[in-house]
């Protein structure tokens, strides 16, 4: 297995990196997305835990940041009700706060965004993500893995794939996402989370200072299908 490592280099990363959307096959993605889905799960260090407060499966990278997905989004009733509804996100990241912090984060200056939610506790800085009110089968909450083809089921639009990087991803909302790669064997970015900087700068956060996060302009395609480049704070890591 090759060694863990968090890419930090915005250089690799604006390289090797590209948002999903609108280059993808619909066949690739329903055939391969759960496949690939599973093996990454198969390769980080730590199993997958399930919350039961929470009702979610939590997948943790081998730096301790944390993406969990709900065993059934309808508990939360429809998108669009309320923060409240929120208290049981849908989906979320979780990070150690420091790094944001230190990078001048102020959290009581992040602008509200529809269907994201922001949060400081325990010392860790989270986006909650509310992603629909679709209701999954008790066998949704048996694995990390049968939630995610909930999630490809009933959420197709959400799931994407970038053939030239043999990427997939989940979009979470406010181009937010999670990445992993098709191949693990074949790809140095098996895992990526990725975040929108837009929000943190505007509450006073340097995106360039703030450690372990590469930020950098990636590549994607806008509703014409041009090519564009935007700006995006990544994290990497290579598993196996």
């Amino acid at each position: 297995m090759k060694a863990v490592r968090v890419a930090i280099v915005a250089g690799i990363l604006a390289a090797g990196i590209a948002l999903l959307g609108g280059c993808g096959s619909t066949d690739v993605v329903a055939k391969y997305a759960n496949v690939s889905f599973d093996a990454l799960v198969k390769a980080l260090p730590a199993a997958p835990v399930y919350s039961q407060d929470d009702g979610a499966w939590v997948l943790t990278s081998p730096k301790g940041d944390e993406f969990s997905i709900s065993s059934d989004f309808a508990r939360n009733g429809a998108m669009g009700s309320g923060m409240a509804d929120m208290d049981k996100p849908d989906a979320e990241f979780s990070f150690d706060a420091k790094p944001f912090l230190a990078a001048g984060l102020d959290l009581a200056k992040l602008p509200k965004t529809e269907g994201i939610k922001y949060e400081l506790e325990d010392g860790r800085f989270m986006l909650h993500f509310e992603l629909g009110s679709d209701a999954f089968p008790p066998e949704a909450a048996t694995s990390l893995e049968a939630s995610f083809a909930q999630v490809v089921k009933t959420q197709r639009a959400r799931i994407g794939y970038h053939e030239k990087l043999d990427h997939y991803g989940i979009k979470l909302g406010g181009g937010n996402m999670l990445e992993w790669a098709k191949d693990l064997g074949k790809n140095d970015k098996d895992l990526v989370f990725v975040l929108a900087p837009e929000a943190f700068i505007a509450a006073g956060m340097d995106p360039a200072k703030i450690e372990g996060w590469a930020f950098a302009k990636v590549e994607t395609k806008d509703d014409s299908g041009k090519t564009v480049f935007v700006d995006k704070l990544l994290k990497a890591y290579n598993l196996k």
